[in-house]
């Protein structure tokens, strides 16, 4: 337990400093734009779902409607896979997309620095290890995976809704936060298609990490 309870409090503690950092209040720059991303909103999802838990055990209220829904499995592994699907998308689509083309991403003078860390890695992958290692393989579902992308899905439907108002990101030339979403760039086919293949992607993924945890 008592691992358990650190590994989450640093999991808060990274997720606050990287959110901080990455909105630009630390250099005086504040993105206005900050929560059209997945990254911040998901970065944000992980901090105050964790800190909920923190909250939840000092309370001592497990059995209150909160606490049954922040220890919840189905929301503890939703959770992780919406933030694992930060890392997946960015460091193997957006990351290789950039070197290509840096001089055309706003995001490129960012790449190594320590708020992109925490957001795009420290989280993810530290909140992919509070799930394999302290999840309770007995509730597990292999429905759950389909059921945890209905919130990316949510999020795309907020994005390229704004995108279509057209209205623009800061610091950018597009109403569209990623680039595999530039409906004006690549059109409504191509846009669905990347959509489609991401979600069905991460969705195997999702079913793959329910059946590792079963070995485990």
């Amino acid at each position: 337990m008592a691992v358990q309870v650190i590994l989450e409090a640093v999991i808060v503690l990274v997720g606050a400093c990287g959110m901080i950092w990455h909105s630009g209040w630390i250099r005086g720059e504040v993105r206005r734009d900050f929560f059209r991303y997945y990254t911040n909103l998901s970065n944000l999802l992980v901090v105050m779902f964790y800190m909920a838990r923190l909250v939840v055990r000092i309370l001592g209220t497990y059995t209150g409607f909160f606490g049954r829904i922040v220890f919840s499995e189905l929301w503890f592994y939703s959770v992780t896979m919406v933030i694992f699907l930060t890392f997946g998308i960015f460091h193997f689509v957006l990351v290789p997309q950039m070197k290509k083309y840096p001089s055309e991403s706003s995001e490129f003078r960012f790449l190594h620095s320590f708020s992109n860390y925490c957001v795009h890695y420290a989280v993810p992958l530290l909140s992919l290890l509070s799930w394999l290692l302290f999840s309770e393989k007995a509730a597990l579902s292999y429905s759950w995976g389909l059921i945890w992308t209905v919130i990316p899905w949510l999020y795309v439907v907020y994005a390229l809704s704004l995108g279509v108002k057209g209205k623009i990101i800061e610091n950018t030339d597009s109403a569209y936060p990623y680039d595999f979403m530039d409906a004006g760039k690549y059109g409504w086919p191509a846009v669905i298609r990347n959509c489609l293949l991401v979600g069905v992607v991460f969705a195997a993924l999702g079913v793959f990490f329910l059946f590792l945890r079963g070995l485990i």
